[in-house]
């Protein structure tokens, strides 16, 4: 399928492009980062946590986490080690996973060392901390920190629990030499096993080094222009790349301020951080939360990293003082992000596509079954090499297989500098859809997964959720494949009713919406609403941790609908057009 006219003449051209060569790539570690922030903005804010009243600037930031990587190495951690981090967004975490402490060690599954509290303000841990103490091997310590909620930590020491604080108290005695155990530390050294979202299926664990999350967090800050004195509120978990990539270290490594609104996102309290703090770098928002902003109403978002609607765009843009917004598009064993728009690109080029490459990756689309490089506007699979690509997913060698592939030289590319460089490179297949535009833009249309095949028609439920989105009744909608005898699949859609709406829109009137837009194909043939009683439709949409819808899961709530009979609209027979 073509992102655009065949008779294009970009459609001689093969689907290969690379981003700038300059500037030159890094070979620092985050320990070399730090020491530049503090020789540059040692008494510059680095920190403020709101909901813990603290904040501190660089060079405290660089103490407290000295005083954790000399507590930890006192407590037997080495280089090699893993150490696993359970909290929600708190002061200390920016300690342990700004390099600050876990640049000095390893963060990971399967931990020597795990540090989390008895509880957050959402989640109660105690049953599960009495299932590891006896069910991971190889852990040996679980460092407590104090519950932020209502201060309690009613453990009592022992030989396999310790405080925070007197883990810090200890490495503050320590007579350790950090600078000699820092030297050891190489850029190419994996710094986190970051977990992927799970949307699709099990979290896998991608291993990412100091190298290739410096260098992501450098050009993205680059691309943003960031300058010290502004300040970024991240209300994303800082647990996921976004949060930790995108915000927390793009802000360290151009020694910005970090602004933590609260321990989990809150719409108000994030609003009134980005008051209180004059917060310049504003963090974007998953579709959730952008629903549950009080300022904004629907439409929301479409589910990154797709393009934002241009109602929505326009709203922001109306509501809050943001002189510039960028859209993206990444995954997590990319490092976060690949592409990206700049602040002078068309709101259109903002609106539709996830921008260029950012600098020293490269990409590609291709056939998802024989890895071809597709003709330039064509639709395929993006892949991906470059600095950012993760190093394999950790324990897992069959997926790593079949994620990261080397390919054979383009055959069919007239590029022959480009062409040359990627013989035989590793390529990070994504499993996202897409195409380049005539401009070299990427278009995001969908997860391959996603994609729904009708009477051999494929369909991406991504434009479907948007043509949804824009009714006046519906907050939310995922667009879903559920088998059919006739076609192989149906289009079926699940959709959250507006808070200001009373009564659901009939069958009828939601496949006029869509058909007004779409091709007939594309209309639903089911229509089922979140929290309909009758159907056992549950009242909440079922996501991953930090708040993708899983599209897995509502699949299969569709699938029980079908399977025992109850089902409110008939699909229609339509022709595949």
């Amino acid at each position: 399928m073509e992102g655009f006219g065949m008779d294009s003449e970009f459609n001689h051209r093969p689907s290969i492009i690379s981003g700038p060569s300059s500037p030159p790539l890094l070979t620092w570690t985050f320990n070399d980062i730090l020491r530049d922030r503090c020789r540059l903005h040692g008494d510059d804010l680095a920190v403020v946590s709101h909901h813990q009243n603290q904040e501190y600037t660089y060079a405290e930031l660089n103490r407290r986490s000295s005083e954790l990587a000399a507590g930890l190495h006192c407590l037997g951690v080495r280089k090699g080690d893993r150490v696993g981090v359970l909290l929600g967004n708190r002061s200390e975490y920016v300690d342990i996973l700004s390099a600050f402490g876990t640049s000095k060690r390893l963060k990971a599954t399967a931990p020597k060392v795990l540090l989390t509290t008895l509880a957050t303000s959402r989640f109660d841990y105690k049953s599960a901390l009495d299932a590891a103490c006896s069910t991971i091997a190889g852990l040996h310590k679980v460092i407590l920190l104090e519950d932020i909620s209502n201060h309690r930590n009613d453990v009592n020491p022992s030989n396999f629990f310790v405080s925070y604080k007197n883990v810090t108290i200890l490495g503050g005695r320590s007579t350790v030499n950090l600078r000699a155990l820092e030297n050891q530390v190489a850029d190419q050294d994996i710094l986190n096993l970051q977990f992927t979202s799970g949307s699709t299926g099990l979290p896998k664990a991608a291993a990412l080094t100091h190298h290739s999350m410096l260098n992501s967090a450098r050009y993205i800050g680059l691309q943003m222009k960031v300058k010290p004195a502004e300040r970024f509120n991240i209300p994303v978990p800082l647990f996921h790349t976004f949060g930790l990539i995108i915000g927390l270290r793009n802000a360290v490594v151009y020694g910005a301020s970090i602004i933590l609104p609260l321990e989990y996102f809150d719409a108000g309290a994030t609003l009134y951080a980005v008051e209180r703090y004059k917060s310049q770098g504003y963090m974007a928002l998953q579709p959730c939360s952008w629903i549950s902003c009080p300022i904004l109403t629907s439409p929301p978002p479409i589910e990154p990293p797709y393009a934002m609607p241009k109602e929505l765009l326009n709203r922001v843009v109306t509501k809050f003082p943001i002189p510039e917004l960028f859209t993206n598009w990444g995954m997590t064993e990319l490092s976060s992000i690949a592409t990206m728009t700049t602040a002078t690109d068309p709101v259109e080029k903002k609106m539709r596509t996830a921008g260029w490459l950012l600098a020293n990756f490269t990409g590609k689309i291709v056939d998802p079954s024989t890895a071809r490089t597709l003709p330039w506007g064509q639709r395929g699979e993006i892949v991906i090499s470059g600095f950012g690509v993760m190093h394999p997913y950790y324990n897992d060698i069959e997926r790593t297989k079949e994620a990261l592939r080397l390919h054979n030289h383009d055959s069919n590319s007239s590029h022959v500098d480009i062409d040359s460089e990627s013989k035989r490179r590793k390529w990070m297949h994504t499993g996202d859809e897409g195409y380049l535009d005539k401009d070299g833009y990427f278009v995001i249309t969908g997860r391959i997964k996603d994609l729904i095949i009708r009477g051999g028609e494929n369909i991406s439920p991504l434009e479907i959720e948007a043509r949804l989105y824009e009714h006046s009744a519906i907050k939310q909608a995922a667009v879903f494949g559920v088998p059919s005898a006739r076609y192989g699949e149906e289009v079926a859609a699940m959709s959250e009713l507006e808070d200001s709406v009373d009564s659901r829109p009939s069958d009828a009137e939601i496949k006029a919406w869509v058909r007004r837009e779409l091709s007939r194909f594309k209309t639903p043939a089911y229509i089922w609403w979140l929290g309909d009683a009758v159907l056992a439709v549950p009242e909440e949409w079922p996501k991953t941790a930090n708040g993708k819808l899983r599209k897995h899961d509502i699949r299969k709530i569709g699938e029980e609908i079908l399977k025992h009979g109850a089902v409110t609209s008939q699909p229609q027979i339509m022709p595949s057009l």
